[in-house]
């Protein structure tokens, strides 16, 4: 598919769920991620500790699936218990996907690389004890990305997810946001988690992470393109092993309404670089839209898809304030965050 332009209406939205599994390795902007090039920050000794606690318990868990191996007369006399699930906690930027994915390239075994939204999603379509099923028979390892506690459903989905999980030999490592603003309200949110997640927290250690946000320091969105024009810059985008898209926003976000979040991935795995035309604000009243475009840019970030847009608009105004800093705050940060990192924007004069 070199070089080759996509329409939208051609990307294939409905692979089953056995695939998906296979498609839920690593992703590939983490690919390359190890501890060796994971580089603490010195102003932070946090980071310095969780990576060598990461790398710590990667080496319990290689000891428990020895012990695994072993007939079950003999799995007596090898001390190796089954591992802690683990909370790791820090605010945007600060590493936590990087050292996840390092995880699972550390680990000989089996892993799954999940975002917390498509899991609570792929759960939504499929229902939790099959899912929960099909993915221990086949991983020692479920790493979650950004789970979230802010709205109560889906945090009772994850939470019903890792009690099934717990049931079996297979061990959950899971990230969380803290919003730069909420630093003071960190050991809430931790106190959040342990009380909505009841007697499993005995499963889990919690590690936190402190820094900052290193996305902000390499790039801001607000920076002058190099491109007149979105079509321009479309016709000059040379793909590498995929194909490139141009779609006009609310074309787009007709598209999101139509498929089912848990397929947005899809676009991922076909596209090198997605360009959006014609971005406006999302309303207060498009809660939905909003939601589905941020887990889009999710999906996008973490198949490492180039992104343009084009608008008359700072992406810093896409939210409304209400949603900003409203129930799904987390979601929206995170999309702008990562949109800070992945996005080119072209402002119409």
């Amino acid at each position: 598919m070199n070089r080759k332009i996509l329409n939208i209406d051609e990307i294939d939205f409905s692979p089953s769920f056995e695939k998906l599994l296979k498609q839920n390795a690593i992703p590939p902007k983490f690919k390359q991620c190890t501890f060796d090039n994971y580089y603490p920050n010195k102003r932070y000794k946090s980071q310095k500790i969780v990576k060598e606690q990461l790398m710590e318990f990667i080496k319990r868990l290689e000891q428990f699936r020895i012990k695994k191996s072993r007939p079950r007369f003999f799995r007596g006399f090898y001390k190796s218990p089954k591992p802690k699930n683990i909370y790791l906690d820090g605010i945007y930027g600060v590493g936590k996907t990087h050292l996840l994915a390092s995880l699972a390239n550390r680990y000989s075994g089996k892993s799954l690389f999940l975002s917390f939204s498509e899991l609570t999603y792929i759960i939504a379509f499929y229902k939790l004890k099959s899912v929960a099923e099909k993915i221990t028979e086949k991983f020692d390892l479920i790493l979650i990305d950004e789970f979230e506690l802010d709205d109560p459903g889906d945090a009772m989905m994850g939470i019903n997810f890792i009690r099934e999980v717990d049931k079996t030999d297979s061990v959950i490592v899971t990230t969380s946001n803290t919003l730069p603003t909420q630093l003071g309200a960190r050991k809430l949110d931790i106190l959040l988690f342990k009380d909505r997640i009841g007697s499993l927290i005995k499963s889990f250690e919690t590690y936190i992470i402190d820094g900052e946000d290193y996305r902000m320091s390499i790039k801001k969105t607000e920076f002058d393109s190099l491109y007149e024009d979105i079509e321009t810059a479309f016709k000059s985008y040379k793909t590498k092993e995929k194909a490139k898209l141009i779609v006009d926003f609310e074309d787009l976000l007709a598209k999101l309404r139509e498929v089912h979040p848990f397929r947005y991935n899809q676009l991922s795995y076909s596209l090198d670089a997605l360009f959006i035309k014609n971005i406006r604000p999302f309303s207060e009243d498009e809660i939905s839209d909003a939601l589905r475009f941020s887990h889009l840019i999710d999906t996008l970030y973490y198949g490492d898809v180039d992104i343009f847009i084009s608008g008359y608009y700072n992406l810093s105004n896409l939210f409304h304030p209400e949603l900003k800093d409203g129930k799904f705050r987390t979601k929206i940060g995170r999309c702008l965050s990562r949109l800070s990192e992945k996005c080119t924007l072209i402002i119409h004069s």
